[in-house]
């Protein structure tokens, strides 16, 4: 039985290889064209067999063109294998990869061919990642433990279960005058004033039974000055032993000389308003604002006499009063506080975010008194915000929306007009000979004809269509509420017109073309995006194909192509 060994082989590079391979083939001109990718890389990679007879440069973003290009140059010039790692975008998301580049030479030793052998390693990454996620946790954690012991602002002792001192952190010396060396083997009861010693004794015995200790106690520190300390005992268990203490002495003679003056004077609320650049606002249990602090004036721009005794959400952006009116009450009603933003007036006239946590105050007889609001401006982190939601849904050269943003509205059109007589189109179309501006010109007039080229279809479109470039010189256009084929033609026609007007870039005069692909839904039209996206493509190829400048339309309603 005879064989024909190329389709032999051919069908094993196809089917019979698990890994992904590309053949890309080099042009004299030193461009990279795909000329061959297996089945495995069509599944694995969001890549079609269209992207045959394709450049780097087409298929690819520039900078992960740029990428590639470079790897393929230093495989051809070292004509020797060569071996990465990268990351690629699959139909499920994000993969890593191993690639190991082989060039193919003639008998001239010129590189005519270079093989991509891609293998996918994101289960062993994963594993990698995991494994050093494991060990940044067991440092941090070690870390986090050190920090909390020798960087705690508190006195930390390690006592023996005899109770003398083996060791302790630098905060030792803050609050008793003696460094952790020199209190070394000192008995733990000697640290406390006379009257403290017999509950400091206690205290410890009762710790060394497993029961954790907490007491206010007085200390006599290296200038035998009294200190007041809250003392915590902790038992150190390891597997079930209690093999030592540790002792917390929290220096709390600052706290109580501030309790003491706080209670003497009725500006204990103002003391901590007035040194406070957040808005504090109290609202009475009428709903009225009854103190504002000093930094309204700096924030807002208004006087604290201009607030007082108004309504609570007299200067709130009527959007948002709603929410925030059941947010209080809710708040009351539930004895918890509450957090919310919203936008309100500033003395210019314009409204600023800000971000508030209410707290709730009641009596002794659990009665609301009172509302304590502490809100800041956070405008800044919304204009930061917005600019992330525009990144995420534009296209940077363009400013017009990108795929993303295209695929979703477009999906939310045709799930809308389903089952109805609306109609839309979708315009697919790039400019014809695009590559030759980019080679002879270089990328930075292109770049500036594809803004140019953007402008001028947003010129002869309506307010309601949708303009989105998907990448390089290819745009959509989504063309809703139709009610025959003429309307989308009509856009069509001034499409090509305007593209057909002179061209003048950085003092370079030329003409440029267009070619488009139009799909025209009805009732039997794909029920996707991602269909029709594919007919649109399908359309703008046959337009190409028949000498460019020109458009094919494919209408559903009368399933017949137009010319």
């Amino acid at each position: 039985m005879s064989y024909d060994k190329s389709l032999f082989f051919n069908d094993v590079l196809m089917n019979g290889i698990k890994e992904m391979v590309f053949i890309i083939a080099i042009d004299n001109n030193r461009d990279f064209c795909y000329e061959f990718l297996n089945n495995a890389a069509i599944k694995q990679t969001i890549l079609t067999d269209k992207v045959i007879g394709r450049t780097i440069q087409d298929v690819y973003p520039q900078k992960t063109a740029n990428f590639l290009i470079e790897k393929y140059t230093t495989a051809i010039e070292l004509k020797d294998g060569l071996s990465y790692e990268d990351f690629y975008e699959a139909p499920s998301g994000i993969k890593y990869s191993e690639t190991t580049l082989t060039p193919l030479c003639d008998n001239d030793g010129i590189c005519t061919h270079i093989v991509a052998l891609v293998k996918d390693i994101t289960r062993r990454r994963m594993t990698e990642f995991e494994i050093q996620k494991s060990k940044n946790d067991l440092y941090r954690n070690k870390q986090k433990y050190r920090s909390l012991y020798d960087y705690n602002l508190d006195a930390i002792f390690s006592l023996s279960l005899t109770g003398n001192i083996q060791n302790g952190n630098s905060a030792v010396e803050s609050v008793f005058g003696y460094n952790a060396k020199e209190m070394k083997n000192s008995p733990f009861t000697e640290l406390f004033a006379s009257k403290d010693k017999d509950l400091a004794s206690k205290n410890f015995r009762n710790v060394i039974k497993g029961i954790p200790q907490e007491h206010q106690l007085t200390i006599l520190n290296k200038s035998n000055e009294m200190v007041e300390v809250i003392v915590k005992l902790t038992p150190i268990i390891i597997n079930d032993d209690i093999v030592g203490i540790y002792g917390i002495f929290k220096d709390i003679n600052e706290q109580i000389q501030l309790g003491r003056k706080y209670k003497e004077s009725e500006d204990q609320f103002r003391i901590i308003t007035e040194n406070s650049n957040d808005l504090i606002t109290m609202i009475d249990n009428q709903g009225e604002i009854v103190y504002v602090s000093p930094s309204y004036k700096e924030v807002l721009d208004y006087e604290e006499n201009e607030y007082i005794n108004k309504p609570f959400l007299h200067n709130v952006h009527t959007d948002d009063r709603g929410r925030l009116q059941e947010s209080f009450i809710e708040s009351i009603r539930n004895k918890t506080t509450w957090k919310e933003q919203f936008r309100q007036k500033h003395g210019d006239g314009d409204y600023i975010w800000s971000e508030l946590l209410g707290s709730p105050v009641y009596d002794d007889e659990n009665q609301f008194t009172h509302m304590v609001v502490v809100s800041r401006n956070i405008t800044l982190r919304k204009d930061y915000e917005q600019q992330l939601q525009h990144m995420a849904y534009h296209d940077p050269l363009t400013g017009l929306p990108n795929r993303r943003y295209f695929v979703k509205q477009l999906t939310e059109h045709i799930e809308r007009i389903k089952d109805t007589d609306q109609r839309l189109a979708l315009i697919m179309m790039d400019l014809d000979k695009f590559k030759l501006i980019n080679d002879k010109m270089g990328h930075s007039i292109g770049d500036q004809v594809i803004q140019e080229f953007g402008l001028r279809i947003s010129k002869v479109i309506r307010d309601e269509d949708l303009l989105a470039r998907l990448g390089g010189d290819e745009f959509t256009l989504l063309v809703p509420n139709i009610t025959s084929t003429n309307d989308v033609l009509e856009i069509a026609n001034r499409i090509i017109n305007i593209m057909n007007e002179p061209w003048c870039v950085e003092n370079y005069d030329f003409g440029i073309t267009t070619s488009l692909g139009i799909v025209v839904s009805s009732s039997k039209a794909p029920e996707n995006a991602s269909e029709m996206l594919k007919y649109a493509d399908k359309e703008l190829y046959e337009a190409k194909k028949a000498g460019r400048n020109d458009y094919r339309l494919y209408d559903f309603m009368q399933n017949s192509l137009v010319n």
